[in-house]
């Protein structure tokens, strides 16, 4: 049996090692260096889509980082029609373009970029992500919320409920039942292939029991289309605030050959207010 004596090593004051006394130090070094390259996420492609649930007073400038280019981020209001190229490991922060009054060496404005929001994209596994800049009780402060964008996890013709609530929401759609839990999204089981004007039951019940109708109305469905209900608490009279973004495939054939679509999807909102 090898003999093991104990090393304590302080890493940033906080961490110790053990080490087995036999082990020569390059085996050790290696071995460290695999351990945090598996703790490291893979970098994959993603495809982001922002859009804004309600912009702020002064739209800022919204850039990401990508090596060391800045690309530009401009979001619409409760639309996914820009669509953003991202390698990343898994997050990714969304920066706020600063330009100072002091002048740089060639006279410019200084420019500096702050975190506006941090997103975590492995939250969903897909590499299509719809991403809603949502407003924080926070004044001016802005938080994301991401889910499948993916023609693959959401395809057209399907119905999509996605839910910030801390409700549990209880959907319909033409007679198919499904529940979306607190801080999920669910898809309907039911796709269309055909147009069809489908009804649309949406009831929330909060965590008291309490039950809310918050969407009782008709949609219209057909193959190159797919709807999408998203649900936010709210500190009014109204508990919820109910919005839709209906999304129209910009390239049919395309999304019949392959289910994970890449086109910049041609989309529309509408928006109503629980009762």
């Amino acid at each position: 049996m090898y003999s093991l004596r104990i090393l304590t090593v302080l890493l940033c004051g906080l961490t110790s090692f053990i080490y087995a006394a036999n082990t020569p130090a390059n085996k050790e070094d290696k071995a460290n260096q695999e351990g945090k390259k598996s703790a490291k996420q893979e970098a994959k492609n993603y495809n982001l889509r922002f859009a804004w649930w309600e912009p702020p007073a002064e739209i800022p400038d919204l850039y990401i980082l990508s090596g060391n280019k800045y690309i530009s981020v401009t979001p619409r209001v409760m639309s996914m029609s820009q669509e953003v190229g991202l390698n990343s490991d898994g997050s990714v922060d969304l920066l706020k373009k600063l330009v100072s009054t002091e002048k740089d060496n060639n006279g410019k404005p200084k420019e500096s970029y702050e975190v506006y929001t941090s997103i975590n994209l492995a939250q969903v596994e897909s590499h299509d992500l719809g991403i809603l800049l949502v407003p924080l009780r926070q004044k001016n402060v802005y938080g994301a919320r991401v889910y499948d964008f993916s023609a693959r996890g959401f395809p057209y013709g399907s119905f999509l409920a996605v839910n910030f609530s801390n409700s549990k929401i209880a959907c319909t759609v033409e007679g198919s039942n499904f529940v979306v839990m607190p801080g999920t999204f669910g898809k309907s089981p039911k796709l269309f292939t055909t147009r069809t004007v489908a009804s649309i039951g949406m009831t929330a019940t909060e965590p008291n029991g309490t039950e809310n109708q918050i969407v009782s109305t008709k949609v219209v469905f057909n193959e190159s289309m797919r709807t999408i209900y998203f649900v936010i608490p709210t500190q009014g009279i109204n508990k919820f605030d109910v919005r839709c973004i209906i999304d129209i495939d910009s390239n049919p054939a395309k999304s019949t050959d392959s289910k994970d679509n890449t086109e910049e999807p041609k989309s529309k909102s509408t928006k109503s207010k629980a009762a």
